[in-house]
């Protein structure tokens, strides 16, 4: 028999279409407030590359490059601020189609996937930005001048911020694939040696080539799926406590 609650395509369609209009006003909403202290954004994220030992000279190249760094910033600080309203609306769109028992993890998810990504914007801008500015200002010392467009400075600055902040989001998918049933701790042990392999790799390209640099990238990287596994040992055990008391209390039922 069909469930009376089940919506149709169409109204499926409409419900997303809602949800995708909430998230873009909460984005513009965030983003026009940012835009109000866009000088100050503009300091915030030049400071790494002005603080730098190398003379680094950032340039506005074209007309327009003044007002597009201000609104890119203003935007990534927009999409920052909005991302617990958009990851409410995601998460409330598909809810419907989870198991009864992962559907009421709505304040979970939206908690730990705002405090990861703010974690991992903030790792961003403190260790991998400095770190990798000093590697390709230090590659032309002495032979070249350091004079960058601020606007393509301001492009790679959002690029390695958000960047950070999707790979900080590890714990939180591990949480909901294993509410979901779709992941186990005992998968991600199994595949830990390749984890570890891959986050070598990926912590040697986007650091300069030195052990010390690498270590900073990978640690937190490793510690992330060490993370992950520890949350999906956590939620996995809640998991099956709750479907045995499921399990039990259908038998008392059929019993009486």
């Amino acid at each position: 028999m069909d469930d009376p609650n089940e919506m149709t395509f169409l109204e499926h369609l409409e419900e997303l279409r809602w949800r995708i209009l909430k998230c873009l006003a909460a984005i513009i909403i965030f983003t026009i407030l940012a835009f109000i202290k866009a000088d100050w954004l503009i300091d915030f994220l030049t400071a790494p590359a002005l603080n730098l030992d190398v003379p680094v000279n950032l340039q506005a190249l074209k007309v327009p490059d003044t007002f597009l760094v201000q609104l890119i910033a203003s935007l990534m600080t927009g999409l920052i601020l909005a991302s617990p309203v958009v990851i409410y609306q995601a998460w409330r769109f598909v809810e419907p189609a989870m198991q009864r028992s992962s559907r009421n993890i709505t304040i979970s998810v939206v908690l730990f996937s705002s405090f990861f990504l703010v974690f991992g914007v903030s790792f961003g801008y403190l260790v991998l930005l400095p770190f990798s500015l000093r590697f390709f200002t230090a590659l032309g010392e002495g032979m070249v001048e350091s004079n960058y467009s601020i606007r393509a400075y301001l492009s790679y600055v959002v690029w390695m911020l958000l960047a950070a902040g999707m790979v900080f989001q590890l714990p939180v998918i591990s949480f909901i694939l294993t509410r979901i049933g779709l992941l186990t701790p005992v998968l991600l042990r199994r595949y830990r040696k390749y984890a570890l392999i891959g986050i070598l790799v990926f912590a040697a390209i986007l650091t300069p080539p030195d052990p010390m640099s690498q270590m900073f990238m990978a640690v937190p990287l490793l510690l992330l799926y060490e993370l992950s596994i520890f949350i999906s040992k956590i939620f996995s055990k809640e998991e099956s406590s709750q479907d045995e008391s499921d399990e039990n209390d259908g038998e008392q039922s059929e019993e009486s």
